[in-house]
């Protein structure tokens, strides 16, 4: 280690580590270590340097381009924030300079400002006024988003002189609060006589939601066509009710067509079975090749490609029919499951023996049930260790559904309270829907690793078999 000190300009090199100087209020303070050279170094930290000038450039210039540049006053004290802790080596004396110069600029152009916005909320109020006066005219459907491109204006639009400022900034909250409450009324009225057509638009989703994954689909065809047809006669609802319901129902629509074109592929080529029969002799057959793999040479290398052939081809015949029989489903998946299973227990195997395939039978027995039993352990731990996870996630959850009941969000006092019911419940019920799904994916993904320890524990049984059979032939 360097116990001397080397001087530059800006800092200096004590004992391997390097020093800014001390400059305005600021001490010296340590940047960094000497890692490579002491030259490369200090090139890395001067280099550094040109960054925080460049932040300063920029900050500079985007004052200049700003309309409003008295927001910009925070930003220059974080500015300088940042620079006092800043490493780097050069010049800080020209760069707290210029910003003592930009803020000066600033401070002078807000007093000039303040003025200035005076007039223009003045003009903002006024025009609040008479958007409020179009609506109790009768004009609903635009008068909402004007009235929030005023209150985007009006925020964006800095603060007045300091004895008006409070008076000007409640006449306009009291306007802004008194349109929207009017307003609120007046959709709710609305939103009564439309109730009935939502609820039959709503009978229509129900009876799409139960078609679209229905495996009947010359019945499923003609029930989307009635439906169509309805859609047609339901009369007018809010506009955005409207997008959002008829984007449900075209997702359902598209949905079975999409199936329905594929299983119309499916007649083409077998025209004398049903759809029912055709579904059964594609998952028989992808299930009977599945298991083909694995009945005999399981460790060809083009194992694996077969079995995610056979995936893609079974991802298409799902994606078709959703009444797959389970126990044909679950042979596959099984079938698929090994073949990836005991491909990368070889991959494992041959990492650490790269000639196990020129040992004597026994020995390769030996390996890969060695190497599987360890595979097994390792998985059985993550497993137990994300099952604990899992449940003291869902007992968080359990209790802070329960605290919530408990301070009203549905309770008495919550559905009592139109505010609390309006917007702490929904938000709380967002927050169960992602819980519910978050808690659903680690359910299924404890699945999955259950599954596959359960198919190495199956290949594990088939090679100790292999391997008494050997022991016993001599």
């Amino acid at each position: 280690m360097n116990e001397y000190q080397t001087n530059l300009q800006y800092g200096y090199i004590l004992e391997d580590k390097i020093y800014l100087k001390g400059f305005l209020e600021y001490p010296d303070r340590k940047i960094g270590q000497v890692k490579e050279s002491e030259a490369a170094s200090i090139k890395y930290f001067e280099d550094r340097f040109q960054l925080a000038k460049q932040k300063v450039y920029d900050l500079e210039q985007k004052i200049e381009e700003a309309q409003n540049k008295g927001s910009y006053l925070m930003k220059l004290v974080h500015m300088r924030k940042y620079l006092a802790n800043f490493d780097g080596l050069g010049d800080y004396t020209v760069l707290f300079a210029k910003l003592d110069e930009l803020e000066e600029q600033l401070r002078a152009l807000i007093a000039v400002n303040r003025v200035k916005n005076l007039e223009i909320k003045t003009a903002l109020l006024k025009e609040a006024e008479d958007i409020f006066q179009e609506m109790e005219d009768g004009e609903l459907n635009t008068t909402g988003d004007r009235m929030k491109e005023v209150k985007q204006k009006w925020i964006k639009t800095g603060s007045v002189l300091e004895d008006q400022q409070t008076e000007i900034e409640q006449k306009f909250d009291e306007l802004y609060h008194n349109f929207f409450e009017h307003r609120k009324n007046v959709m709710k009225n609305k939103a009564r006589l439309s109730k009935d057509r939502m609820n039959y638009y709503r009978r229509i989703l129900f009876a799409a939601e139960d078609w679209k994954n229905s495996d009947n689909f010359d019945g499923g065809f003609q029930e989307f066509r009635n439906m169509q047809n309805a859609w047609k006669t339901g009369g007018k609802i809010p506009h955005r009710k409207a997008v959002e319901m008829w984007e449900k129902f075209k997702r359902a629509n598209d949905w079975f067509f999409n199936r329905y074109k594929k299983y119309k592929s499916y007649r083409d080529t077998y025209p004398d079975m049903s759809g029912k029969e055709i579904k059964e002799k594609l998952s028989g057959e992808l299930c009977y090749e599945a298991e083909a793999l694995v009945l005999y040479d399981k460790e060809r290398p083009e194992n694996v490609d077969k079995a995610k052939e056979l995936l893609m081809q079974w991802k298409n015949i799902s994606s078709t029919f959703k009444e797959i029989d389970e126990d044909i489903s679950e042979r596959f998946r099984h079938a698929c499951d090994k073949v990836f299973e005991f491909s990368y227990l070889i991959r494992v195997v041959k990492r650490k023996y790269p000639d196990v395939e020129r040992k004597p039978d026994e020995d390769q027995y030996r390996i890969k049930i060695s190497f599987l039993r360890e595979l097994i352990r390792k998985d059985e731990t993550e497993l137990a260790t994300a099952e604990v996870a899992l449940e003291r996630e869902l007992k968080a959850q359990s209790q802070q559904q329960s605290s919530y009941g408990d301070k009203g969000g549905y309770g008495d006092r919550g559905y009592g309270n139109r505010s609390n019911y309006g917007g702490g419940y929904q938000k709380n019920y967002g927050d169960n829907q992602q819980n519910q799904y978050n808690n659903r994916l680690s359910a299924d993904s404890l699945a999955i690793q259950k599954r596959k320890v359960k198919v190495k524990k199956q290949i594990l049984k088939e090679l100790e078999d292999g391997l008494n059979k050997i022991k016993k032939k001599f």
